[in-house]
């Protein structure tokens, strides 16, 4: 009987102990899958961006909106066809003399002002659509009816209005299309775009429409100023709402065209871009492509970047040639002012699509150190590499440790911390507790010795 009891108490004894290991196991995975970052490895594998010298297009111009200075240029003032890079002007004027959350019609007119091949958001006739949902229609999948609408719903609310000049004695009047191109044209009269005409809402050719690098950074600087633009040229998808002819939410998603928006990774990672925001793209057979593109370095300088008529048949280089445009740009910039005032790199300030105060949280940018004066008659010791400024709070007392944060970005230290954990753990089950266990049952039975009772 003493064996068998014997048999059965050790029976019990590894049951309890291989229940514990078991739930320390599942207790250090559960540790290890919240630390650890949730993704895979696509197999995505680096690019290699071509030099300055190699980017094959009409003109380049970057500009340092916060210094004010042109930074890098290739013939800017040379005529190039806009192609879609037009919509900044439409939405500009859409956001000028319009209410966002209004409801708009979409007119026959409209579709006819497209063409078979060209991009559309997807609108039908008679819809009734919010002007927001237009501008992510037209900036975003670059939707030519999208454009077209928000363009007569403009000169429509000025003819309304009684704003639109009065036509000749005799003259027919204009529709609503000719109405919002002269309108389009009168402003960029207003902002010095002396280079600049246009013809149309979309950019579909016309050989007098016509802009130049130098002119759609001045017009793609006033459009900045609207917080909704930046909004708008920030998000990489948009899912409508429901309409009078599309009746259920999501019945299509706008896509950026801006690749630059979705992948910033392809800057590299010793980029001195910190963000890369938005932009507009453009493309068209004659006119080639190109992009529009606003970004901020990390030195915290906002910089536009535009890049036209790259040849229609390398269309399929935009994305390295703007990225090459927009690094050295950058470059340039931070070696004139080398202070990291924005944290992280371009991957850290990616954009996301979620509803207000359910996206994740960025990094914020941090002011620079005060530079400390040197003492009179002493020379400042020449510095060999940048400083980077350390954030502080308001009141002056340095962020807490974060473990959990430590642990994300340093995933070799976060799995040994869990194995050391899982060793520990297995030593306490399988060495200390068995060794506890069999003390208590040798002091067990020589009490039961002391007290006469003899085991059979």
């Amino acid at each position: 009987m003493d064996k068998i009891e014997k048999k059965r108490n050790r029976h019990t004894m590894s049951c309890g102990i291989a229940r514990l290991l078991a739930f320390s196991l599942a207790v250090c995975f559960a540790f290890l899958f919240f630390v650890l970052p949730v993704s895979a490895d696509v197999g995505q594998f680096p690019i290699e961006l071509p030099p300055i010298e190699e980017v094959v297009c009409a003109s380049y111009y970057v500009y340092d909106i916060t210094k004010g200075e042109v930074v890098l240029e290739m013939d800017p003032d040379k005529r190039i066809y806009p192609a879609s890079m037009t919509k900044i002007m439409t939405v500009v004027l859409a956001l000028e003399y319009l209410d966002t959350d209004s409801y708009v019609t979409v007119n026959q007119t409209a579709m006819d002002a497209t063409t078979p091949n060209s991009t559309m958001m997807g609108l039908s006739v008679d819809e009734e659509i919010m002007v927001r949902e237009l501008l992510y229609g037209a900036m975003l999948p670059s939707g030519n009816d999208a454009a077209n609408v928000l363009g007569e719903s403009v000169a429509q609310t000025l003819r309304d209005r009684g704003q639109t000049p009065a036509s000749a004695a005799g003259e027919e009047q204009k529709s609503l299309l000719v109405e919002f191109v002269d309108l389009m044209n009168r402003k960029a009269g207003d902002l010095g775009l002396a280079n600049t005409h246009f013809m149309n809402t979309n950019g579909l050719h016309h050989d007098e429409h016509y802009t130049t690098a130098r002119d759609l950074a001045v017009l793609f600087e006033h459009a900045l100023q609207y917080d909704e633009f930046r909004t708008v040229i920030n998000t990489p998808t948009h899912v409508y709402k429901a309409t009078n002819k599309h009746t259920f939410d999501g019945w299509a998603i706008g896509r950026n065209t801006n690749y630059l928006l979705n992948d910033p990774w392809i800057l590299g990672a010793d980029s001195k871009v910190a963000k890369v925001v938005g932009g507009k793209t453009g493309t068209t057979i004659v006119a080639g492509t190109g992009m529009a593109l606003f970004a901020v370095n990390k030195n915290g300088d906002e910089m536009i970047s535009i890049v036209c008529g790259i040849p229609y048949d390398s269309a399929n280089r935009q994305t390295t040639y703007v990225a090459t445009v927009l690094n050295t740009g950058a470059t340039i910039c931070f070696d004139a002012d080398p202070i990291v005032r924005i944290e992280g790199n371009v991957m850290n300030h990616r954009p996301y699509n979620a509803p207000a105060g359910l996206g994740p949280e960025i990094p914020e940018a941090t002011e620079p150190a005060e530079p400390t004066e040197t003492e009179p008659g002493t020379e400042p010791t020449e510095q060999t590499e940048p400083t980077t400024a350390i954030s502080t709070d308001p009141g002056g007392e340095s962020d807490g440790f974060d473990l959990i944060t430590y642990l994300r970005e340093n995933v070799i230290v976060a799995i040994l911390g869990g194995l050391a954990i899982l060793f520990i753990i297995a030593i306490v089950l399988l060495v200390i507790i068995p060794s506890v266990v069999r003390k208590k049952r040798r002091k067990r039975r020589n009490t039961s010795g002391f007290q006469g009772i003899r085991r059979i």
